[in-house]
């Protein structure tokens, strides 16, 4: 360690006294481009902060809570905020804190909820070559956990500080289905949008007859009724000998389920196109009641590219059940049927990679998914070191985690409302009474347990 570094150390230790915060790390230092000055990694208990030495006063920092001038130094010691102007001051002196697309190749999404641990997460993928998504929320997510996505991206450039990597990273605006959302992720220069299309596409068809769906067509503007007469009987012959067939009684509920939700893709990529130069666009099917078949995977990729929507992942709805902080419940030899269908469908297409949600603890089927995307892939994953956190809790203070779990139990009803999961009555116990605290541990291995702390986030936080 420099003697800088040291000398930072010490000094952090009498400031938090003069302001009353309690600093328990001093971390990296970087030094800044051109001799201005050397940046220090400082963290309290709750925030971050930047430790800055510069010559003189001239600097491109903002909102100092501490100044002095040391003249055996040579300086003026700094301490700032790690706050939004911050971190866009910085990162003009290092551009690989700001996210940039990851286009199509193999990427992994994190959903760090508690802002803490993007450096863990950007540690544990180096490992495997794949790029990493480490600042990735939905508005759902946000709502509970009272974050905006600036500061999710904050949480993000701080682990890459922090890690001390040089790697290029994703920041992934999750299941978006409003405008509003969108601008927020746009403004913040988030690189990765999914569009959740669970609300625009059509979840009756199953139920309407012939005639229905027949008036339903005409309801189309004309340009969309041309596009359902040219996939009209059409018969594809894909590349490992597939055949996809386009009947009257397969291609209608298609149209009728999917046009609206093609539309909303079209309305939001333009608002994105029209605002940063380049980005990773996903576009999301798996919320919807029914699996999504190979013919409905092919006619919506094609008709998006026909209309000029440049994508880079797409996510479908697969056979089993994809429920939050379990592993995958199902037939896997179906859901590797299905995947290789699916994969054999983005070959032929081609230009974006298959992506997997909810993939959180589906170790099982993790083997069938590398194998049948050729290792071309997302998976998104959110909620999984929320968990380990709690599962810290119940070694150093069960005090805690019996007060988290009782709160996740009474505000179970609630919760489970922005989810699909499917804990019976009596799979969790309403109180640990019974549970001694070195047996506290053994409630993660529960999978119903899991489930009712992995969705309680946002009451217990």
């Amino acid at each position: 360690m420099s003697r800088l570094f040291e000398k930072s150390r010490s000094l952090v230790e009498d400031i938090g006294e003069q302001l009353q915060i309690r600093f328990r790390e001093v971390g990296r230092e970087y030094e800044l481009p051109e001799n201005t000055g050397t940046c220090i990694l400082v963290k309290s208990a709750k925030d971050y902060y930047l430790g800055v030495w510069q010559n003189g006063r001239n600097h491109r920092f903002s909102d100092p809570i501490f100044s002095e001038f040391f003249s055996n130094s040579g300086g003026f010691f700094m301490l700032y905020p790690f706050h939004w102007q911050n971190y866009l001051n910085l990162s003009e002196f290092f551009p690989r804190l700001k996210p940039r697309p990851a286009g199509v190749r193999s990427s992994f999404g994190c959903g760090d909820r508690l802002g803490m641990v993007s450096t863990a997460h950007l540690e544990a993928l180096k490992r495997y070559g794949m790029f990493p998504v480490i600042a990735q929320q939905s508005p759902r997510e946000l709502e509970k956990t009272h974050r905006t996505f600036r500061e999710v991206l904050l949480g993000a450039a701080w682990g890459i500080l922090e890690s001390g990597l040089d790697t290029p990273f994703g920041a992934d605006a999750d299941h978006i289905k409003e405008p509003g959302s969108l601008e927020a992720a746009v403004e913040a220069g988030f690189t990765m949008y999914t569009l959740d299309v669970s609300g625009e596409a059509r979840s009756d068809v199953e139920r309407m007859g012939v005639e229905e769906l027949e008036q339903e067509y005409r309801k189309f503007p004309t340009d969309q009724q041309e596009y359902y007469r040219w996939y009209l009987d059409r018969e594809y012959c894909l590349q490992d000998g597939t055949k996809l067939s386009f009947p009257e009684d397969v291609l209608l509920p298609l149209v009728v389920t999917y046009a609206p939700a093609l539309d909303f893709v079209e309305r939001m990529n333009e608002t994105i196109s029209g605002k940063i130069p380049g980005y990773d666009l996903e576009v999301s099917l798996d919320e919807g009641g029914v699996v999504t078949s190979p013919e409905a995977h092919f006619l919506f990729a094609e008709e998006l590219h026909r209309r000029g929507v440049d994508f880079q992942s797409l996510a479908l709805r697969f056979p089993g059940s994809f429920e939050k902080g379990i592993d995958y419940r199902g037939d896997r030899e179906k859901f590797s049927a299905s995947a290789n269908s699916h994969a054999t469908v983005a070959r032929e297409i081609a230009g974006y990679r298959l992506s997997l949600h909810s993939g959180s603890d589906k170790f099982s089927i993790y083997p069938a998914w590398r194998e049948a995307t050729g290792g071309l892939f997302h998976i998104k994953t959110s909620g999984t070191n929320w968990l380990k956190a709690l599962e810290a809790i119940a070694l150093c203070d069960p005090a805690l985690l019996r007060d988290v779990y009782a709160l996740g139990i009474q505000t179970l009803p609630e919760n489970r409302k922005a989810y699909h999961i499917s804990i019976p009555d009596d799979a969790v116990d309403d109180t640990l009474a019974e549970w001694s605290d070195h047996r506290l541990p053994e409630l993660f291995s529960r999978p119903a347990v899991r489930q009712v702390l992995h969705i309680s986030y946002g009451s217990i936080l």
